[in-house]
């Protein structure tokens, strides 16, 4: 949907850029404007990549092959190829990153306090904003994926993923009726973002279950490994394997 560009590799991973990042930063300065803006932006912007470098690097210690990191609009993604193993891995994989900025607003909230310096203290809120934005229960972020990992322990993973995204578009809905109703402006833009990203997470578990052949891709099977990539507005899975 976006073009991405390479900004080079950290910790083995490369990391790319979308398009839709500069939205998100663009959204953040008009926020706070002025030089704080760009500051804020740019811990803005140290914060996520931290974040999915957590994904990234439970996914490498669980042996879920990972090609990248990609910064976007609703934060940013370690692209993975194949699925995790079962439910607990991917609810690893996906708290990871949340852990990660807990841990960074724990340490910028408490230095902030002690030192009375203002920039650390906003460090900790950024990272603290990010992880809660990320545990609500919506795909594609962090939280949505927690909740369909939770119900695939009892159910076909295309069956719970389906219910995440009935849960992710009454998140939809209720963004856009906050927003209307004088809540963040924001929001108006993250709600019809959030509505079409959780169906094509719906197509995507589709796919991946009819590609594996099993009932679920947390069956007993290792995996096949694949990539899954937009060509023309379609999802197309390739082997890598």
């Amino acid at each position: 949907m976006f073009k991405s560009w390479r900004l080079g590799r950290l910790l083995g991973f490369p990391i790319e850029i979308n398009a839709s990042f500069l939205v998100l930063l663009g959204v953040v300065f008009l926020a706070f404007g002025g030089l704080s803006g760009v500051i804020i932006v740019s811990l803005a912007f140290g914060s996520v990549l931290l974040h999915e470098l957590g994904h990234a690097l439970v996914a490498r210690k669980l042996r879920v092959h990972v090609t990248g990191i990609e910064l976007g609009f609703l934060g940013g993604a370690a692209k993975m190829e194949g699925m995790p193993r079962n439910p607990n891995q991917e609810i690893a994989i996906a708290a990871a990153g949340p852990a990660v900025s807990l841990a960074l607003a724990a340490l910028g909230l408490g230095l902030g306090a002690l030192t009375q310096v203002h920039i650390i203290s906003v460090i900790g809120w950024i990272n603290l904003a990010l992880a809660v934005f990320n545990l609500i229960p919506a795909l594609p972020m962090d939280g949505g994926r927690i909740l369909r990992a939770a119900l695939a322990k009892k159910l076909r993973f295309v069956r719970a993923t389906e219910i995440s995204v009935h849960v992710s578009r009454a998140v939809a809905i209720a963004f856009g009726v906050w927003a209307l109703a004088g809540g963040p402006f924001q929001l108006l833009i993250l709600a019809p973002y959030l509505w079409l990203m959780a169906g094509k997470e719906l197509e995507m578990a589709k796919m991946v279950e009819q590609y594996q052949g099993y009932e679920s891709p947390f069956g007993g099977h290792m995996p096949r490994r694949y990539t899954i990539t937009q060509v023309g507005g379609r999802l197309v899975i390739t082997a890598t394997d």
